[in-house]
Formats: structure tokens, sequence, C-alpha cells
């Protein structure tokens, strides 16, 4: 393997690892950030249960907060974009393993 090679195999390593950090955000942040938005309207008894905004304990009904649709509109875009980022990652990733293996 040629040091510029081996220099861009660690590059687009790094850069994968940076993209898991990244979503695991995502994902451990999205259910905080829909809860805090949910739970900001006690005025009107709305809490988080079940991934859910629910109206009371006791009438468990699902009610829609636009913070709440606006963040998990966010999460599927992130989802798509951190997705299509991880793929061209990975074609980079088996581009350099390919020019190796000829180089045998």
């Amino acid at each position: 393997m040629e040091s510029a090679d081996l220099k861009k195999f660690a590059a687009l390593m790094i850069g994968l690892f940076v993209i898991m950090i990244v979503a695991a955000l995502v994902y451990i942040g999205s259910d905080y950030l829909k809860e805090t938005a949910c739970e900001q309207n006690q005025a009107d008894g709305y809490y988080w249960s079940s991934s859910a905004c629910q109206v009371s304990a006791t009438n468990a009904t699902a009610v829609t907060v636009t913070a709440v649709t606006k963040i998990g509109t966010i999460e599927s875009i992130l989802d798509i974009v951190l997705g299509l980022l991880t793929l061209v990652v990975i074609v980079g990733i088996f581009k350099v393993v390919v020019r190796t293996a000829k180089g045998f």
C-alpha cells in the first residue's frame, strides 16, 4: 500500500468514525428534544410518553405539537444525509482497497 493510499484510507476511516458519532448524537438527542418541546406546553397539560406527545395521564390521546413534528422532519433529513455520506465514504474505502489489491 502506498503512502498516499494509506493516508487516504486513514482519513476515510476517521471520516466514517465522525459520521458515526454525529449519527449517535442525532439518535440520542432527538428524543430528548422532542420531549422538551412537548413538555414546554405544560399549561395545556402535555407530557411525553411512549414516543408521543400526549394530553394527560388519564386521557392518553396523542396530540400534534408543531415543534415535535419539525424535529421529526429534521431528524429524517439528517438520517438521509448521514446515510448518503456514509455510502460515499464506504465507496471511497472500497476504491482504495481495490486499488491496493490491483497492486499485488
